[in-house]
């Protein structure tokens, strides 16, 4: 009697990346793909319960700054012309370890505390232009900023302390009234899920995901600059007491690439394989992705597709016949058109924390 072989397919999930489970990465896998899906697009959330709104007493208040302060339903946004395009998200703490695509599984009884490339994502959104908003209100010549409120609130995830803070971050008023600035309540064609912000968030193009505030539920025009916890005690690089600036306070994302394929473990053909990956500049425009095999001794161009939109990221390719079976470093490096590349190895910051790594990444495979 012949025997069967029964094989167990295994399906690609999030994957944690700190003990609060507040972070989840999105697998390499969904990363080959030019929209990320839903289910498998990163999370990030300051508190593990994500706050769950009633869609039927939804209310969104716009105030301060204004001639006109506003409550507005859902369906009262939902009725404001539309607009839909595609947005790549990164995590300002999307700071990769080399040795992340090789610790991408569970071990013992904690998940893995990862931190790599999966901490973003590209995807399509659709919803109203802030600045329709923003105009409906009527903003203030005296007006400076605008700040945002997210229903999610508690202790500060780091330290406990404060006691209890409100999620709020600000934009200043040119960013603000960008048209391409949008209050998103549609993702890959779907309503807005829950962990992503539903039923309405602010999308900001081009800027670190934190600036994007989820569960939105006020909007305040002011007429001076925002102070609160979240603008100025987190998501900020300490530069040290030498330094002109002690603070660096990230904005908008710096240009950066990664490798997808090959997949974690996968085993290049000697016969030839395509390198393939993505590139991204936030406002700005990548011009070309240089690839190396050789763990940076000589480069080569890749080819860059079309993006989609003018915040999506760029897909490349690169055609790639090793010499002989053994083993190589691969790594790929993005130059935007203000003449920026990606360092070769992260600065040193005086904190430690890492935000805004943007440093050229190694990645080892085996050729057989």
């Amino acid at each position: 009697m012949a025997t069967q072989n029964l094989r167990t397919e295994i399906k690609p999930e999030l994957i944690p990346t700190n003990a609060g489970f507040r972070t989840w990465a999105a697998p390499p896998e969904a990363l080959k793909q030019e929209v990320v899906p839903n289910d498998l697009f990163y999370v990030r959330n300051h508190w593990t319960d994500a706050p769950e709104i009633d869609i039927n007493t939804y209310r969104l208040v716009v105030d301060g700054d204004v001639d006109c302060p506003l409550s507005l339903s859902f369906d009262n946004i939902l009725a404001m012309p539309q607009q839909r395009f595609q947005v790549t998200f990164e995590c300002c703490g999307n700071s990769p370890v080399p040795d992340y695509w090789a610790r991408s599984t569970r071990t013992g009884s904690v998940m893995e505390m990862i931190k790599g490339h999966g901490i973003m994502g590209n995807a399509e959104w659709a919803g109203v232009s802030l600045a329709d908003v923003l105009a409906k209100a009527g903003v203030k010549a005296s007006a400076v900023e605008v700040m945002f409120e997210g229903a999610d609130h508690g202790p500060d995830e780091t330290v406990g302390d404060p006691p209890e803070v409100t999620y709020e971050r600000s934009l200043p008023l040119a960013k603000a009234i960008h048209p391409d600035t949008m209050l998103a309540y549609e993702m890959n064609g779907e309503r807005l899920p829950l962990n992503h912000g539903f039923p309405l968030r602010l999308l900001v193009p081009g800027w670190y995901g934190m600036t994007s505030v989820k569960w939105l539920v006020g909007i305040h025009v002011l007429d001076h600059e925002f102070k609160g916890f979240y603008q100025t005690e987190r998501y900020m690089t300490q530069n040290g007491p030498d330094s002109p600036e002690y603070y660096t306070y990230h904005t908008k994302m710096k240009v950066k690439s990664i490798i997808t394929n090959p997949a974690p473990g996968e085993v290049i053909p000697a016969g030839g394989y395509t390198l393939a990956g993505a590139a991204w500049s936030g406002e700005e425009e990548v011009v070309k992705v240089e690839i190396s095999t050789d763990g940076g001794a000589t480069w080569d161009p890749a080819t860059l597709a079309p993006r989609a939109s003018s915040y999506a990221w760029f897909r490349w390719q690169y055609q790639w016949q090793p010499a002989g079976p053994g083993k190589y470093t691969l790594m790929s490096r993005a130059t935007n058109n203000r003449g920026e590349t990606q360092p070769m190895e992260f600065p040193n910051q005086w904190d430690g924390r890492g935000y805004g790594n943007n440093m050229v990444f190694p990645v080892d495979v085996q050729v057989k």
